[in-house]
């Protein structure tokens, strides 16, 4: 059984939130929940090319979420707590996974993001994400073969 929570994992939590709250920060995550579309990994790199502003708002948001995974994974912080008051990590996993699965292999880094990737997929919400996700796809497809 995990540790209990204590007043470190709040405090780190808090500056966790501080953090996010950072302008460039923000800009990115809101880029990368509202605007950012793409079909897969081609045409990501289409649109928005290393290097580009919002390349960069990926990598800043991507970053910041396996970082705080990271130090939940390494028990740093306390994953229910963690858990308790955060979400926003696993849509991002979820929707940015097989693009983060095409880099793995253009990259040989088998383990990039893979906090993001572990802490996300123990998340009390991933397996209804996982199936409103896959729903969605299926509509999207049979959409298309109309």
């Amino acid at each position: 059984m995990a540790a209990k929570a204590n007043h470190e994992d709040a405090r780190l939590l808090l500056q966790l939130y501080d953090l996010r709250r950072e302008r460039r920060l923000r800009r990115a995550r809101d880029f990368v929940q509202q605007e950012c579309q793409f079909k897969d990994h081609k045409d990501f790199a289409k649109k928005y090319p290393e290097g580009s502003k919002e390349s960069r708002y990926v990598s800043m948001a991507m970053g910041y979420w396996d970082m705080a995974c990271t130090l939940v994974a390494k028990g740093l912080i306390n994953e229910e707590l963690f858990n308790a008051t955060n979400f926003e990590h696993v849509g991002l996993w979820f929707r940015f996974k097989p693009l983060i699965e095409a880099w793995r292999k253009e990259w040989k880094y088998p383990r990039l993001m893979g906090s993001l990737e572990a802490v996300a997929g123990k998340h009390p919400i991933a397996a209804s994400y996982q199936r409103q996700l896959a729903a969605a796809a299926r509509s999207r497809r049979a959409g298309r073969k109309r």
